[in-house]
């Protein structure tokens, strides 16, 4: 804590719900404390340190967890390329200083989401799962998270498909304090929960490609479908013994239609909050 507040003007901590003196003693510290009264989970508790950030109008926020994994030290690291105008969101890439000897499987999963984040985006992101990290307010203000159970992927994706520039710096990651996280107990989960965060963050920017692709491999298959029960008629002067299949064509052609349609919608109401939000 204080080796925090060697490098911020200040520290805001979000106690979720720990029945400890974790909120009185980062109060002692010197830190302003957001007590959520009960559990909320990480992606909510991060929005609301994040709003409390946003609200008291610096310019810089850093943010960095509270298990003794990063060094404070590394702080002026994270925030240099923002003041020298390289860039509006810096994250601090772990994977290549580990400091101690990570799960293999954490590890590639680090890896793999990290290499779907870079292709998804096209930036400068070397540590996708990273609890190190500076921006600008005015980025945090466009990039909020949303989901209830993380936030790393979902703001990566947001900050550059608003058009803000990322980089990556490198900085030493140590093992836990405690040596275990009581966030995430079981791998698949994680990687079960951040695909669906990844899923839906790029629904959200590309609808119409999230929908009208689908949509359209849909309506070829059902027009596959009624050619094969045309050219079965044309042979054999019948479609009883293809009925079967002529209804499923129908019902694929359809499904196709309806979610062509249904990206073309949501892509126009995209559009148009986009719009009124440069317009503001």
């Amino acid at each position: 804590m204080i080796r925090t507040l060697a490098h911020v003007e200040a520290v805001i901590v979000v106690n979720d719900g720990s029945t400890d003196r974790t909120g009185e003693l980062a109060k002692d510290a010197g830190a302003i404390v957001i007590d959520n009264g009960r559990n909320i989970g990480l992606g909510r508790s991060i929005r609301r340190g994040y709003q409390e950030a946003v609200g008291m109008d610096y310019d810089i926020v850093v943010q960095l967890d509270a298990d003794g994994q990063y060094d404070p030290d590394e702080i002026p690291k994270l925030v240099k390329p923002i003041v020298d105008g390289e860039a509006d969101m810096v994250l601090g890439s772990r994977l290549d200083n580990l400091m101690y000897d990570m799960p293999g499987m954490k590890r590639f999963g680090n890896r793999a989401f990290t290499w779907v984040l870079r292709r998804f985006t096209g930036q400068d992101v070397n540590d996708g799962q990273t609890g190190f990290r500076a921006m600008k307010r005015e980025v945090l203000e466009t990039a909020l998270p949303t989901s209830e159970f993380s936030y790393t992927q979902e703001m990566i994706i947001k900050v550059a498909k608003e058009g803000w520039r990322i980089k990556s710096v490198p900085i030493h990651f140590y093992e836990r304090y405690d040596g275990e996280s009581r966030l995430f107990r079981s791998s698949f989960m994680f990687a079960l929960k951040g695909w669906a965060i990844i899923l839906r963050t790029w629904r959200d920017y590309h609808p119409l490609r999230f929908f009208g692709l689908p949509g359209l491999l849909l309506v070829l298959l059902g027009l596959v479908d009624f050619l094969y029960v045309l050219f079965y008629y044309v042979g054999t002067g019948s479609i009883s013994e293809r009925m079967p299949t002529l209804i499923l064509g129908v019902v694929v052609f359809l499904s196709g239609m309806q979610l062509f349609f249904a990206g073309m919608l949501a892509d126009m109401i995209k559009t148009h909050k986009r719009d009124d939000r440069k317009r503001s």
